[in-house]
Formats: structure tokens, sequence, C-alpha cells
């Protein structure tokens, strides 16, 4: 106690002379030195900061001047006046608008999706469809036409408005006119249930018709594959691939449609498709009534408008952004178009790029009086120094304090091996004056007894000195633990060797303990061969050693009472084997269980100090042999003592 209260003051006071001496202006310098790296690498940073915050508002400017370029141009193109004449509210007349649109397109790839604005509202694409148009006049004269949707929609009578129906079929009606009797033809048939007849002229309608549009600007192939759909349900044989081809013709832009149209029909799909993968998400047709929604609730023009002037335009629109170019046309209508910002940054922006470095390159050499390109540009050269530089101060800075790190750190290491050493031996000393403490008070107790109480029976008074046996030989089993581990430290323990029989040694150790086992109540069992090879060794110490394994054998069996002995020879070696059935040890603690003061988690509670095995150890080095160990918590361990075989030379 008294060495370890005197280490404390010396270490504090050699950390402290080393931190003030070394450390502390080896830190403050290292501020300083940051200081001035934060400083360098700060003005590094702005300068950078502005170099690229120049050459990108000059790339942006150039970005958005030759897009203003390639639009008017898009915007002038003769195609484009056409518009103008052209009937944007009958889809059946949309498609002469798309296919102008689509020329401009070929020549202009800078286009994505052009529209026509009027007031507040989108005409093209059409978001909502127009009022149902009358049937061919010729046709709603008839007479027969008349009767035949007296009898269908009033009188509820299909079969008569079938027969009507077929009659006005056989006059030479136009192609719009022939398409609308087969539809009502084909609607009174599923109204008779009379199915296959009904999906006979739905395959017609669409196989003739199938572009043309009815009274309601429907598709006649989309109406006629739903309706025929639905007659092949009833009939329980229906196939998703007409369905799934009708819906891909649809997302294609097949048909000229309004948003609202399109939106119905592929609702309707999705629902007979029952939750299949839709597959018309993204497609260039259906990208325009998306651009549709967003200009006509978020595009508005501030200003006068004059014509042949184009103007710019962008927005963001459900988390969609927008780049739109527009320009007026004579009766007032506003078209334009939303620009391809993906083929804008593929085609334009590597080249605008290059363009800038080169004559950012031209300028540098045409200041430094040459007229050839500089190559490469000098422009980086402050930039690479100052990084240089950075690297080389902040490495050395980092190196000295690596090294003081490390000095402090071994300090550290070596003053708290020495404390936590001074820890263990006061420890050390407390836990034997306790384990003496104990035996000491029962012997003397007994003793006392033995004295005072002179007409004990003679069975109690065995019992009395059996106690006093027992605790002498633990006492004296302490003793020589502490000097062992005395003559361990100063470097004075000697073995005396000589030849000998191990399995007489093992003998003699289990005899002289046995009598501890059975009092304690444990059953020994023993397998010691014989004859075995010839081993040096010193009685004594092998004594102790088995002795040590035995001891904790039984101080750590928990309910079970075997302890087993083995002694054989294999492959040039004899082992010594010492088993228990009790707690067992951890894998983690395995390998140092063998390390002096050290115990188990698991064994807490269990007495000693620590040593046992530390003995065991050093007893199997100095015999060139091992200690080996076998444990599994709560299955017991198995301890063996491992010597080298005797080689004798042969005469």
């Amino acid at each position: 106690m008294a060495a370890r209260r005197e280490s404390r003051p010396f270490y504090r006071r050699a950390l402290l002379i080393y931190l003030l001496a070394i450390v502390g202006p080896t830190l403050v310098l290292l501020y300083l030195g940051l200081q001035s790296v934060g400083r360098q690498r700060q003005a590094i940073a702005e300068l950078t900061a502005s170099n690229l915050r120049l050459s990108a508002e000059r790339l942006a400017a150039e970005m958005e001047r030759r897009t203003r370029q390639l639009a008017e141009a898009g915007l002038a193109d003769a195609d484009l006046a056409s518009l103008q004449a052209l009937s944007l509210d009958m889809p059946e007349r949309a498609r002469q608008t798309r296919v102008q649109i689509d020329k401009v397109r070929q020549r202009h790839p800078i286009v994505r999706h052009f529209f026509v604005v009027e007031g507040e509202t989108v005409r093209y694409p059409s978001l909502r469809t127009p009022p149902p148009r009358s049937p061919d006049p010729n046709l709603a004269q008839e007479k027969r036409w008349a009767e035949a949707e007296v009898y269908e929609l009033r009188q509820q009578r299909p079969d008569q408005a079938l027969l009507a129906y077929e009659q006005c079929y056989r006059l030479p009606l136009p192609d719009p006119s022939r398409a609308l009797v087969l539809a009502r033809m084909a609607r009174c048939r599923q109204k008779l249930n009379r199915w296959a007849e009904a999906e006979r002229d739905y395959s017609a309608l669409a196989e003739r018709y199938g572009d043309l549009y009815d009274p309601f600007h429907r598709p006649y192939a989309v109406t006629a594959a739903l309706e025929r759909d639905e007659t092949a349900r009833a009939q329980g044989r229906s196939s998703p691939e007409p369905l799934v081809r009708l819906r891909e013709d649809l997302a294609g832009g097949r048909w000229e449609l309004s948003a609202e149209q399109m939106d119905y029909f592929l609702a309707k799909l999705q629902d007979r498709l029952k939750g299949a993968r839709s597959g018309e998400g993204g497609t260039d047709y259906l990208d325009r009534f998306r651009l549709a929604r967003a200009l006509e609730e978020g595009f508005r023009h501030q200003g006068p408008l004059r014509a042949g002037q184009v103007y710019a335009y962008a927005f963001t629109h459900s988390g969609a952004g927008f780049q739109t170019y527009y320009t007026r046309f004579a009766q007032g209508a506003l078209v334009g178009f939303a620009c391809d910002l993906s083929w804008v940054e593929r085609q334009l922006l590597p080249g605008l790029k290059s363009q800038l470095r080169m004559e950012e390159a031209v300028r540098i050499a045409w200041n430094a009086g040459r007229w050839e390109p500089a190559a490469p540009a000098p422009a980086q050269s402050w930039r690479t120094a100052g990084r240089r530089d950075l690297f080389v101060f902040t490495g050395a800075t980092l190196l000295i304090l690596s090294v003081l790190i490390l000095g402090v750190v071994l300090l550290l290491r070596d003053v708290w091996r020495d404390l936590e050493w001074n820890r263990l031996r006061s420890d050390f000393v407390s836990g034997v004056s306790h384990e003496l403490k104990t035996p000491l008070t029962l012997v003397r107790v007994y003793a006392e007894m033995l004295l005072d109480r002179r007409n004990l029976p003679e069975a109690e008074r065995r019992d009395f000195c059996q106690v006093i046996l027992r605790e002498s030989d633990r006492l004296t089993h302490l003793i020589e633990t502490v000097l062992d581990f005395s003559r361990l430290e100063r470097g004075r323990k000697q073995y005396q060797m000589q030849e000998s029989d191990l399995a007489a040694v093992v003998a003699g150790a289990l005899e002289d303990y046995g009598d501890h086992l059975r009092r304690s109540g444990f059953t020994l069992q023993t397998d010691l061969a014989s004859p075995l090879p010839p081993v040096r060794l010193d009685p004594g110490a092998v004594s102790q050693a088995v002795v040590n394994l035995l001891d904790n054998a039984v101080k750590y069996s928990g309910d079970s009472t075997f302890v087993g002995v083995r002694l054989w020879a294999s492959d040039g070696r004899v082992m010594v084997e010492v088993e228990d059935h009790g707690i067992g040890i951890p894998v983690e603690a395995q390998e140092r269980i063998f390390q002096q003061f050290y115990r188990a988690a698991n064994n807490a509670g269990k007495g000693g100090y620590g040593l046992g095995l530390y003995l065991v150890r050093h007893i199997m080095e100095a015999h060139s042999g091992g200690v080996e160990v076998e444990s599994e918590v709560g299955r017991g361990s198995r301890f063996r003592l491992v010597f080298p075989q005797q080689v004798t030379a042969e005469t």
C-alpha cells in the first residue's frame, strides 16, 4: 500500500512535466498553424467558388442564348402558320394538327410538345371533350333510323330496333353513318343475349371503322374492344391480350383524344385488367396532357404581347419543371412549345463546355503575349500549389502530433499498468489476509472447545479434531501458494528435476487430497495407466499442480460431486487430466485464466485469489510442457498437464 501511494505522485509529476514542457507548446503551435492553414484554405475556396460561379454564369448565359435561337427558329417554322386554319375542337380534325407538329419537331429537335392557349384555356392538347355531335343529316332524316331509336331507347324493344337498324345498314350511307348503325346493331344483340352475333358485329366495327369516331368523339376501335370483352366475359371466355394491345395503342397516341377521355379509358382498362401494370406511364403522348394541365393551372403571361415576339416562361407543377417558349398568332392565340431539356443537356451542354474552356485558354494565351492556345491552361496552377503547400504543412503537423500523442499514450499505459499492478498486489494481500483469518479462527475456536469441554463424547471430539485438521491443511496450502508466488516474483523458485514415475507422484497427490474430497462428499474416479514412459520432473511441484487442479474442480463443481483423474501416454507425451462436471468456463475467459490474479466473471463468490492456475502454468513451463483446457459453460471442464516423454540413450 505504501508503494502504491508513493508511485502515484511520481507518475503524476512526470506526466505533468511532460505535458507542460512538450505537449503544451506543440499544441499552441499546432493551433496557430491550423489557423493559418484554415485562412489559406478559406481564401482558396473563395477564389475557387468565385471562378466556378463566373464560369457557371457564362455557361448559363451562353446556354440561354443558344436555346433561345433554336426556339425562335422552331416557332418561325412555316408549317406552324397552318395551325391558324386548323380546327382544334374536334378530335377527328386535331390529327391534322398533330401531323403538322410532327413535321416541325423532326426539323427542330429542341421541341418537345407544342401547345395552343387562348385566354386562360389550353386549346391544344385538348383537356376537355367537346359536346356530342349530331349524326349525319341524311341518316337522321331516315324514317327507319327514327323508328329504331324509338324501339330501342323508349319502348325497350331491342328485337324490333334490331330489324330497323338492319334495314338502315342496307342503305347507301357514308362510312361514319354505317359505323354508327353497326354499333347500334351490336348493342341490340347484346341486349338480346345473342353474344356470338354481337361479338361478330363488334369485330367488324373495329376492323372496318376502327379509326372513325362516334358522336361522343370516341374511336370505334376502343368502344368495340371494350364491348367485345364484355360479351366474352358474359360467355366466360375473357382474354386480356386484346385489352393490353388496346392500352398500348391508347398510350402510344393512335387516336387523338382529350385528357378526360384518356383518363376514362385508361382507368376502365386498368379495372378490367385487375391491377396489372399499366405500362402507359411516361409515354410521349401522355406527357402532352401533363403539360396541358400544368399550363392551364400555372401558366400566366405578364405584360402585353406583340406578334412575332418570342417569350420564355419557366415554371414548376406537381414537382416537374417546364421551360417553355411561345409567341402570339395574329388572332390572339398563343402558340408555343415545351423545351426538350434532355436533348439540350445531351446535345448543347457538352459542346458549350468545350467551347468555353477553349475561349478561356485563348484569352490566357493572348494576355501572355502568345498567339497559340495555351495547353494546359495555367489557371489551375495557383490551386495546385496551394493544395501542395497545404498537404505538406498538414502532413508535417500531423506527424509531430502523432509522435507526441504516442508518447503520451505509452506513458499513460505504463502509469496505468503500474497503478493496476499495485492495486492487484494490495487486493492480493487483503485477500490472503482474509483467507488466513478464517482457518486460524476455526482452529482456535475448536481447540478452545476441546480444552474447555473435557467430557465431550468421543464422536464429537473426533469431529472437532477433523475440523482442526482440515483447516490446518487449508492454511498450509494457502501459505505454500503464497510462498511459491513470492519466490516466482523474486525469481528464486527452483525445481529439483529428477527422472520419476509420474503415476506414483499423481497417486501420492490423490492420496493426500483424497481425504478432503471424501469429507466434502465428492466421488473420485481414477484411471492411472501403468507402466508409463519415464518423465523428468520435480515431484513436489507436480504434486502441487495436481492439487491445485483438484482444488479448482471442487471449488467450481456447482451441483456436481464428480471428479475424474486420468493418466496416459500418447505421441511422445505423457498427460494428466483432471475433469469435473461443474459450472465451466466461458470461451472468452479460457485464454486469461492462467494470468495472475484473474478470475472469470462466472466465478464470483467462489473464493480464491487468482493464483492457482498461474502457478500451474509456471510449473508446467519449467517442465518444458504445458497445460491445456477444454470447457463448456454448464457442462464442466477438463485440464490436462502435458509432459514431454524423457528420451533415454540406448547403450
